[in-house]
């Protein structure tokens, strides 16, 4: 392998990395998903003794 082959091998690889950390910054920021917030508030408590619970 050239230089040439060396360099775009190099190129590659660093857009590769690059995109996996802007993907993961984008997936990480509870900020940039809108409706994660919303449906975390709406989301109920799992009671550890069903017993206590009322029936509907």
């Amino acid at each position: 392998m050239n230089t040439r082959s060396w360099t775009a091998l190099a190129l590659v690889a660093l857009a590769v990395v690059v995109v996996f950390f802007a993907l993961r910054e984008t997936h990480s920021d509870p900020d940039s998903a809108p409706g994660r917030a919303a449906s975390q508030e709406t989301i109920k408590p799992i009671p550890s003794n069903p017993d206590t619970v009322t029936p509907r």
